[in-house]
């Protein structure tokens, strides 16, 4: 099924003019990756190509070749010379529903993804949930249609598969994905310098964020999971700029000892509250789910709108309203 898809894609490349890359509207090393890895491979090939997210870059990401090429403005949906859109590692395509009506003309999309949960919205849909990160997916397809690489764009797949497996320390690292580090590292990728860039590289607010949501563990009898709580407040009085969230669960998940389930809630600007779930054994998706969330099988997460957290006896709760 996959070659089968992938020659459809291949021939949508050779055929696209001015092809229009996309990020999911939750900023990751591998959405990132995926789509500028992608990128590079293509400006080889001799396309046009645009990248569009719809959230600020993370400072820590800005390390991977290409973020100064992304647009964050929707007025790119409207230029009519587009004539092909891919979405990277986007597990609802829920963001581009408003602005894709908006374009001159219908175009096709292909998403590729690893969710378990993505309801397959585009024309060609690559989703492969055994896969530990859509940047591995994306480089098997480039290697197997033969599309040009170069080093920025090693750098890039490396950098997401790396993201999405906590640097091969997580269940879901697979021996494909040391095959493809392997493989990509031929191609000039640095692991070094993604390991100093993703696990080394925290300012001082960052860190003191981290001291006190580890301070803050407690069993949460609502949800059933040792948990953990993080206020607008905690980020307006320490400075942070870049809470990192991802990799501080990620840390949760892999030090605790005999934890299988660990579940990270923090306010948000938009007046909501996201719960951010990593489990050893335990089915993520089907937690998430009931709270309107998904993800993948160990690794998973929810928003609950117009939504506060208070605390009470060293336990956080969620407030609605």
């Amino acid at each position: 099924m996959a070659s089968i898809l992938y020659k459809q894609i291949k021939e949508r490349l050779d055929g696209a003019e001015h092809i229009l890359l996309l990020t999911d509207e939750r900023i990751d090393g591998d959405t990132v990756s995926s789509t500028l890895g992608m990128y590079h491979v293509l400006k080889e090939l001799g396309k046009e190509v645009s990248v569009y997210s719809p959230q600020p870059m993370a400072k820590m990401l800005e390390f991977i070749p290409g973020t100064e090429v992304i647009c964050r403005d929707k007025e790119i949906f409207k230029d009519g010379s587009i004539d092909l859109m891919m979405i990277f590692d986007c597990g609802d395509g829920e963001y581009i529903k408003e602005p894709i009506p908006s374009m001159p003309k219908k175009v096709p999309l292909i998403v590729f993804d690893h969710h378990d949960s993505n309801p397959k919205y585009g024309s060609i849909n690559v989703i492969d949930s055994t896969s530990a990160a859509t940047a591995g997916m994306v480089w098997g397809f480039v290697k197997e249609v033969g599309l040009p690489m170069n080093q920025k764009a090693a750098q890039c797949f490396l950098t997401g598969i790396c993201s999405d497996t906590n640097l091969f320390l997580t269940s879901n690292t697979t021996a494909a994905c040391l095959d493809a580090a392997h493989e990509l590292s031929v191609y000039g990728a640095r692991f070094k310098e993604i390991v100093d860039k993703l696990m080394m590289s925290r300012s001082v607010p960052t860190l003191r964020l981290w001291g006190l949501a580890f301070e803050r563990l407690y069993h949460d009898d609502n949800f059933g999971v040792l948990a953990t709580a993080i206020t607008q407040k905690d980020l307006k009085d320490l400075g942070v700029e870049d809470a990192d969230y991802k990799s501080m669960i990620n840390f949760l998940n892999a030090a605790l000892d005999g934890i299988d389930t660990i579940l990270v809630l923090k306010e948000t600007e938009d007046g909501a509250v996201k719960g951010g779930l990593r489990s050893q054994t335990e089915d993520c998706i089907a937690f998430a789910e009931k709270y309107g969330g998904g993800g993948h099988r160990r690794a998973a997460g929810f928003k609950i709108e117009n939504a506060r957290l208070e605390e009470k006896d060293g336990k956080w709760f969620v407030k609605k309203g």
